[in-house]
């Protein structure tokens, strides 16, 4: 059963759909999702389609990567999709969760007001871009959420010589999207995957300042639950072959075209 701070999170009634052939109702595979992933969209199109192909409905709960980590290692989740390569490798390595497979891929973005721009211009690398916001007397919105971008700030932080601890760093302890709206209110730079700014930006009066190397780099994966722990290994692993399918890579490559222009993910090899 999901926890308490997952039901009341819950997204999507797809629980409600029924299975194909015969009438009778499947038991929804209970997926555990990333914030930004669910922030961007993607899994609205991503959910209905796995449904439609594999006779399975799919109930979605939206949490940070260390959460969704927690909920398939426990039995609460079925299957979950993160964006948190170390603590993925150590859940693996200890017998946590039984599997991974990446799916996806896309970046962070150094986000920001535009009038900042000049902050980080001529920065080499995201190591000097967050040096320039260190010393620039603006704010920065973390995420502060055991997410898997929240990880990558501490690194990318350490490696560039800043105490992740400064007092111009503001916890936002939320999802994506709300950390991007409490970003515009601050008028402060934030670290974003680039699906959910670019399907989010609306309004906020934020843009794109430094983007670009390897640093940046963010990895999707499916995992499986451990055979000892509950969930349902045969529906996870369906789903990351769904994903690895001509059809679910072609979701996940033409995702965000019609609406910002251009794909939010790009499906791995």
């Amino acid at each position: 059963m999901w926890t308490r701070r997952a039901v009341t999170r819950l997204v999507w009634p797809l629980g409600a759909l029924v299975a194909c052939g015969g009438g009778e109702r499947a038991r929804p595979l209970r997926l555990a999702v990333t914030t930004s992933v669910h922030d961007s969209g993607l899994m609205g199109v991503l959910v209905p389609a796995f449904t439609a192909a594999r006779g399975r409905p799919v109930e979605v709960v939206p949490v940070g990567s260390k959460r969704a980590i927690e909920l398939l290692a426990t039995g609460q989740a079925d299957a979950a999709i993160t964006h948190s390569p170390v603590e993925e490798a150590q859940a693996l390595a200890s017998g946590r969760i039984g599997g991974r497979t990446p799916v996806m891929r896309n970046a962070y973005v150094l986000v920001g007001p535009v009038e900042a721009a000049g902050v980080v211009a001529g920065a080499a690398d995201i190591r000097g871009a967050l040096r320039a916001v260190a010393g620039s007397g603006r704010r920065f919105v973390s995420r502060g959420d055991d997410s898997g971008t929240h990880p990558r700030e501490l690194q990318l932080w350490a490696a560039a010589g800043v105490p992740a601890e400064s007092a111009f760093i503001l916890h936002c302890n939320g999802g994506m999207a709300e950390a991007l709206e409490l970003a515009a209110r601050e008028h402060a730079f934030i670290l974003s995957d680039r699906a959910t700014f670019l399907a989010r930006r609306g309004d906020l009066g934020l843009a794109i300042l430094f983007q670009g190397g390897s640093d940046l780099d963010n990895i999707y994966a499916v995992l499986e639950p451990a055979p000892d722990r509950g969930g349902d290994l045969d529906g996870a692993r369906a789903f990351a072959e769904f994903l690895r399918s001509p059809t679910g890579r072609g979701l996940v490559g033409s995702f965000g075209v019609d609406t910002v222009g251009e794909p939010l993910f790009t499906p791995v090899e």
